[in-house]
């Protein structure tokens, strides 16, 4: 008997199994089930720290722009926040690669930052590191639904 004839080549039920390997079968299903739930929510989590980026940045962008009226400024954050608003859009379709993306964004903003301005690593370090865990937690999250 081949192995083929005793497990489902799709989803790997096993199709002449004793009951204890059906129920372990069951048990495995609704326990990948469970951890792709808690993964979809922390994706869906990033998500929305995706969204509420984009809008910082954006509000940030115009009160610059009226305050120093500086054109440049408002440019690169209507873009960065344009950027924030599509990847963000994205995860519904390619979680692990628009959370990579906006993680990889994130970080070479604050980098490129600290390179014009060295003050700006530490103005604002606990919402900078509150998103980089919640959008690390994402990432991890997304990988693991892909396995």
């Amino acid at each position: 008997m081949d192995i083929e004839d005793l497990y489902c080549s799709e989803c790997g039920y096993p199709e002449k199994g004793t009951e204890r390997e059906i129920a372990l079968y069951h048990a495995r299903r609704a326990m990948q089930k469970n951890q792709n739930m808690d993964a979809d929510k922390k994706i869906r989590l990033a998500r929305n720290i995706l969204y509420v980026m984009a809008g910082i940045v954006l509000i940030f962008g115009f009160f610059s722009f009226f305050e120093d009226e500086d054109l440049g400024v408002l440019i690169t954050n209507a873009i960065l926040g344009i950027i924030y608003l599509l990847l963000g859009a994205w995860t519904s379709k390619k979680p692990l690669a628009a959370l990579l993306l906006g993680l990889f964004l994130f970080l070479t903003t604050i980098i490129i930052s600290g390179i014009f301005d060295p003050s700006t690593i530490l103005r604002g370090i606990i919402f900078k590191i509150i998103i980089i865990v919640y959008l690390g937690v994402g990432v991890y999250s997304a990988s693991s639904i892909k396995k």
